[in-house]
């Protein structure tokens, strides 16, 4: 071999070896699926969640009341339950009473509910529709209750009331003339629904 051709293979060797010593530090830092120091991208983690503002309950200390300008009058809707707030959940289904008075000392003429109906809006339910002529004049009071249906997936739910009286102008005329009154009462839950917070297995 002439000396040409030594100093060339030479150098070729030279070559390699620094080509090698290039590449080695480059797969040190790879991550190989399987071996020691690897990392699965789909590694899942743990995720922290604060928890979110306490739904409105109107109800959550058992019953609550609304004082309502109507005409000449001051209607006071008391509303309550028998049951325990604190435990509803969005799949129960509480018993809710409501009464209708006016407040203060009875005024010249009569006053009548001609009609009382309650709806969810959001479900699109009525949950009671009530007509006929019931005395409100004190110390009279128009009743009623109801079941408020289950709600799942909702924080709270809102009952929409819609109250349609009749006031006599003048005592004994038979005269009367026409209100509608609109309330609403929201129910939250502060219960868990079952279920709610296990995870899916697999």
């Amino acid at each position: 071999m002439t000396g040409v051709n030594r100093r060339a293979s030479r150098a070729g060797r030279i070559m390699g070896i620094a080509a090698a010593a290039v590449l080695v530090p480059g797969l040190q830092a790879c991550s190989v699926p399987g071996f020691p120091g690897s990392r699965d991208s789909s590694e899942s983690r743990a995720e922290t969640r604060e928890p979110g503002p306490a739904a409105e309950n109107e109800l959550a200390e058992g019953s609550t009341s609304h004082r309502l300008g109507a005409a000449s009058h001051t209607l006071v809707l008391d509303y309550w339950t028998n049951e325990d707030p604190a435990g509803w959940t969005p799949e129960s289904s509480p018993i809710i009473n409501v009464s209708v008075k006016i407040d203060g000392a009875p005024g010249p003429g009569a006053v009548r509910v001609t009609r009382f109906n309650a709806r969810v809006d959001a479900l699109g339910m009525e949950l009671t529709n009530d007509q006929g002529s019931f005395a409100l004049e004190p110390p009279y009071a128009y009743t009623s209750g109801f079941a408020l249906p289950a709600n799942p997936s909702a924080a709270s739910t809102t009952v929409l009331f819609t109250i349609d009286l009749l006031t006599e102008t003048e005592p004994g005329s038979g005269v009367f003339t026409r209100q509608t009154v609109l309330d609403t009462l929201t129910v939250g839950y502060s219960g868990e629904a079952p279920g709610a917070g296990t995870e899916p297995e697999g």
